[in-house]
């Protein structure tokens, strides 16, 4: 990626260039990680990479109807258009950043610091990838893991911040192992219970949500909810958290009367692309740290079911929202035999 930024901003691509880098295997992680909560396909991907190379931004049309297809083109001209453009532009610095990377010693703490934050232990072998060109700064895709230089840099120069440090690249590395051990322990649970498809559509947004918010309290911000205030990529989200826990309800709500369709869930769940699940999954787990301690976080990560109304124990009495008693019972329930 960074020989073929050189070629455009020298407008002398080759045409194989878009060819080499669309069948990289770091290309496909990142179309896949776009591919997670949007809809993205590999001929927008090249447009992006085509117009970018042109010094222009790509003109899109969502590849299909839908909030996942619409999310996907939002996902490619706000963010990975940008990036490519500035990237091209700074080149240099990109190159540095990569000698700073080739340079830390301290990536296998990564696993270490993952492990220590999961409910049990279980077996983590991922590959580490240094990818350029994504939406996310970091992503884990099955049993591979990756950090995005120009998504990063980029994100940095925006927000006027340093760029990472490399302690802060261990802990890119360590969220996205962390969730490749939590999601086993997950999967585990999800087969024990008996889930309706209501139940289960409420399952995987209540479990989006606090794998995020544990890799991101425990891990990103180091037990301490202060420190997110501190990132670039979550301080923007963090003051629409209120609005956020009020959404998330709803959403649970909605699942439980439901399912709702696919297209009823993207819509109801797209205020939390982006960093949402992180931040507020973050909040209401600090607020179970603050009283509980990382056991009581522990617990909860155990059985995700426990997540409202261990949150609505936890609270202060100030504290503005709290979740419906009835709602955090129907959701502490899920997959038990109901009462005839």
């Amino acid at each position: 990626m960074l020989d073929f930024l050189r070629s455009c901003a020298a407008d002398k691509p080759s045409p194989q260039a878009i060819d080499h880098i669309i069948d990289l295997p770091g290309t496909d992680l990142i179309v896949k990680q776009q591919n997670i909560s949007r809809s993205v396909t590999r001929q927008q991907y090249r447009d992006v990479l085509k117009a970018a190379c042109d010094g222009k931004l790509a003109a899109l049309k969502p590849a299909a109807p839908g909030t996942r297809a619409e999310k996907g083109v939002d996902g490619l001209t706000q963010d990975v258009a940008p990036s490519l453009l500035w990237g091209r532009q700074n080149i240099a610095l990109l190159a540095s950043r990569l000698v700073e990377l080739r340079r830390n010693r301290s990536l296998g703490e990564a696993l270490p610091l993952a492990r220590k934050y999961l409910p049990e232990q279980v077996p983590l072998a991922p590959k580490f990838y240094v990818v350029m060109g994504g939406r996310a700064g970091a992503a884990a895709i099955d049993d591979q893991l990756y950090f995005d230089v120009l998504s990063s840099a980029w994100r940095g120069s925006v927000a006027k911040s340093p760029p990472p440090s490399p302690a802060e690249v261990v802990e890119f590395f360590a969220h996205e192992a962390h969730h490749l051990g939590y999601g086993q322990i997950l999967e585990r649970k999800q087969a024990a219970f008996h889930l309706t498809g209501a139940e289960n559509q409420a399952w995987n947004f209540l479990t989006a949500i606090i794998m995020e918010g544990s890799a991101t309290f425990l891990i990103n911000s180091h037990e301490r909810e202060a420190d997110l205030q501190r990132m670039p990529d979550f301080r923007p989200y963090l003051a629409k958290v209120p609005d956020l826990l009020v959404a998330m309800q709803e959403v649970l709500r909605k699942a439980l009367d439901g399912p709702m369709t696919h297209e009823d869930y993207d819509q109801a769940s797209s205020a939390f692309l982006g960093m949402g699940y992180h931040v507020t999954g973050a909040k209401l787990l600090s607020v179970i740290y603050d009283k509980r301690g990382l056991k009581g976080v522990r617990d909860v990560m155990s059985d995700p079911r426990q997540l409202l109304t261990a949150y609505n124990d936890s609270r202060s009495a100030s504290a503005g929202f709290r979740f419906d008693p009835v709602v955090a019972v129907r959701v502490s329930r899920l997959g038990e035999p109901r009462e005839k």
